[in-house]
This record gives C-alpha cells, structure tokens and sequence, in this order.
C-alpha cells in the first residue's frame, strides 16, 4: 500500500512547474531537471547533497532573484539546505585521511570522471547555508516542455522566460565538471 501511495503521490506531482523570478520573468523548471537535481544531490558521491531533499527549497530560491539576461548561477542563503562536497583541490587534500579517488557526475547526460577525495571529515563538517541554481534564458518554444508551451509562449517572445537547468547546496562558483581536471573535487566523507 505504501509503494501505491508514493507512486501515486510522483503521478500528481509530474509536470513541468513555472515559477517566477523576483523581478517577474517566468522559469520553467522541467521534469528532466528535477530528476538531474533528485539523482546527483541526495548522496554522497556525486557531489553536494540537500539534507532534507525537497524540490520546493529551488521553486523559494528562484523567486527569491533577480534572474535576467544571460542568466548564470544565482547563489542565495537557504539555512540549513544542505552539505557542500564539491571543494578545490587544495582543500580537499587538505582534509583529515584524504585519498584520492575516481568518481562521475553527470553532465549534458553524459557521464564523466572527476576526482574524488574520500575523508574521514564528518559530512556534518561540510553543512551550508548556501544554495546555487543555475538559470539560462529560453529562446525557442522546441525546447519547452509540451505541458506548459502555450502557457509561456508569451515569456518566450518577449524574452522573460528562463530554464532551471540545475540547482545544489554550495558555492556557485564550481565550473562544469568536464572543466575541473585536478583543480576541484567531489568530497565523500565516510
């Protein structure tokens, strides 16, 4: 029975969501985003995790912004939202029993290997109150999911809509990671 009801709670809650930014652009946060976000930041392994997974801490932080422009990453507070496990380099060695070790992150839908650090450093050592989203514009209706088009086709014309592609807790200062070679890490404390 308790596997019909979470089933049935995922069906209701499926669906592209719109949210909109602090200045009144319109972000289409799709379900293939929500799954990038559920599926890379719930364990340690992968790279920041939430503590209490709940996708509507993004919905909060993206009203909470100003997003316009090219977008980018829009880092705010969020007490509590979660563990920071993606550092540099240089602080990931530094930490207590650091080993190196290769781990994937998923990027555009592909996998690549990163470096991870596994520590003896307790995850509780690594809590933020920091969340990033990144948001860019959207300029063509092909890529807006079919449930919401005609709803955002005004947005799109006019230049105020916005996709959330990702979102974490931490810095918003990590570059994508086919970019960190030896220069960052994922953190898995043990």
């Amino acid at each position: 029975m308790k596997l019909i009801m979470e089933n049935w709670k995922r069906f209701l809650n499926e669906g592209t969501d719109l949210l909109q930014s602090k200045n009144g652009n319109i972000i289409i946060f799709a379900d293939w985003a929500k799954g990038h976000i559920e599926k890379g930041h719930k364990e340690p392994g992968l790279g920041s995790i939430f503590a209490n997974f709940d996708l509507a801490h993004v919905g909060q932080a993206v009203s909470q912004v100003d997003v316009d422009g090219d977008g980018g990453v829009y880092s705010l507070s969020a007490p509590g939202v979660g563990y920071d496990l993606v550092l540099p380099m240089s602080d990931a060695l530094a930490l207590p029993d650091a080993q190196k070790v290769v781990v994937q992150k998923e990027e555009r839908g592909e996998l690549i290997d990163v470096v991870g650090i596994e520590t003896s450093a307790p995850l509780e050592s690594f809590k933020t109150d920091e969340l990033s989203v990144v948001a860019r514009p959207t300029r063509d209706l092909q890529y807006v999911p079919d449930d919401v088009k005609q709803e955002v086709a005004p947005a799109v014309e006019q230049g105020r809509a916005y996709s959330l592609l990702s979102a974490w807790p931490g810095r918003g200062d990590v570059p994508p990671a086919s970019q960190w070679g030896e220069d960052w890490a994922v953190i898995i404390p043990r």
